[in-house]
């Protein structure tokens, strides 16, 4: 998969950039960060393939990030809007029923989704979500890791040392990914979705509180019926797996019947990248055996 295999589509008046590969049930990845943040479809690059041997697997760009445009109103600058952009999206493809993994906000974003429009999952893996289970400072820690990125001269090794910074081990960053971090970052409508998020941080802030908080409340009662996968990586510095992943763990193990947590050891942020063979390999045998539960008689 590169990017010479992009495709776009317009989801109410956004230009979206996603891609699409394979055949059989569908599976839809979403990626995480926020407007302006250096995070797109393509971290999905070293998976993307090998799911598509088995999956019909696509792939997009959140409003606001990649090659997707900015959200047009600032009442947009939410995960909320992402939400809804990134179901306008599975409207428009008309894909329902689809195994949905979520990584970081991502995994936020699956949950939801899940739990407003269960029609459109059929499992949802939530991959180190701060943002499902924490008050968002790990605003902190990225802010942090760019202050010191700002001390280093070329723009490669900045990128890769703050890529480095989020993960255990650095063989999984690769040149192709930080190219195309470095040519996203640069475009004008990236420094406009930096400047209009630092600008509605706090607005983007209380609207994510109130929605985690409705969130595990629906969790609690049971509302989430989809088979769920939580994946965290033990050495994840930005959500890290104590308390943020066991609290994550407590949430919906205990509240979603058809529910399984897998820990990656030697793992950062971004599992599924540092250890790709496995994660695929983990992702396949949770989706069959969830078909399996699912088709048990009650």
């Amino acid at each position: 998969m590169d990017n010479s295999q992009a495709k776009y589509i317009d989801i109410d008046g956004i230009n979206t950039r996603y891609f699409e590969a394979g055949e059989g049930e569908p599976m839809v990845l979403i990626h995480g960060g926020q407007p302006g943040m250096a995070s797109s479809a393509e971290i999905w690059f070293l998976n993307f393939d090998e799911l598509a041997k088995k999956y019909h697997v696509y792939a997009l760009d959140k409003l606001g990030q990649g090659y997707t445009d900015n959200p047009k109103v600032n009442e947009d600058y939410t995960m909320g809007a992402q939400v809804k952009h990134a179901v306008g999206f599975m409207n428009k493809l008309n894909i329902s029923n689809a195994h949905i993994l979520g990584h970081s906000r991502g995994g936020y974003m699956a949950t939801r989704m899940a739990l407003e429009y269960p029609n459109l999952t059929k499992s949802i893996v939530i991959i180190d979500s701060a943002t499902l289970m924490a008050n968002p400072n790990t605003f902190n820690f990225y802010e942090d890791v760019a202050e010191r990125a700002k001390l280093i001269e070329d723009p490669k090794e900045r990128t890769f040392y703050s890529a480095a910074q989020n993960s255990f081990g650095t063989e999984h960053i690769t040149d192709e990914w930080i190219e195309g971090i470095m040519e996203y970052s640069k475009q004008p409508k990236n420094q406009e979705a930096v400047s209009k998020f630092a600008e509605l941080r706090q607005m983007f802030v209380d609207d994510l509180a109130n929605r985690r908080k409705e969130t595990h409340a629906w969790i609690r009662a049971g509302r989430l019926q989809t088979p769920t996968l939580v994946i965290w990586g033990l050495n994840d510095p930005s959500a890290v797996w104590d308390p943020i992943g066991v609290d994550c763990l407590n949430l919906i193990l205990p509240n979603v019947e058809n529910a399984s947590m897998h820990v990656f050891n030697r793992a950062g942020h971004s599992a599924f990248r540092e250890h790709p063979e496995e994660f695929n390999a983990v992702i396949e045998s949770f989706i069959n055996l969830s078909l399996i539960h699912i088709s048990e008689p009650t």
